[in-house]
């Protein structure tokens, strides 16, 4: 386990950090790739029309990503979060962009000394008015210090 922060000067100024913005447009190949993700029977949706939240996991696969500080040598997803303003729609184009919210230190439990990146993604309208958010926890570890205190035993 860490003696002491490996939360640098270095690793705090990631956060904040922004990839330039992208324009996608929300299209039916989005819409009907993110229901086959979530097991869902695809069906057709009129221009227009507000489509399913989950498709953002297919657009955001077009944002550019904020690289992130690699601080310990495994990473693990903990959470995604989804938050809507309102329907996103059939062929309306959004601006993505993704940052680095937060960076944040554990210390003990399963994994014992442990880093949390926070990264988002914003999804904005042709009026720059936010349409939705998601959010993505990755939790930073080693499980060789561990492996070492049990080979003392």
């Amino acid at each position: 386990m860490s003696e002491q922060s490996l939360l640098t000067p270095e690793v705090r100024a990631a956060v904040g950090r922004a990839s330039e913005p992208v324009t996608v447009t929300v299209t039916l190949r989005m819409v009907r790739r993110a229901m086959e993700t979530y097991g869902l029977e695809p069906r057709d949706f009129a221009p227009g029309e507000p489509v399913p939240g989950y498709v953002t996991v297919a657009l955001e696969s077009e944002a550019r990503s904020v690289p992130m500080p690699e601080v310990m040598p495994r990473s693990l997803l903990i959470s995604n979060e989804l938050a809507f303003e309102r329907p996103l729609r059939l062929g309306e184009d959004l601006t993505l962009q993704n940052r680095i919210a937060d960076i944040s230190e554990r210390l003990g439990g399963r994994f014992g000394y442990s880093i949390y990146v926070r990264s988002e993604t914003e999804f904005r309208d042709s009026t720059g008015a936010v349409v939705a958010r998601t959010g993505q926890t990755m939790m930073q570890y080693d499980t060789t210090a561990g492996d070492a205190e049990e080979d003392e035993e």
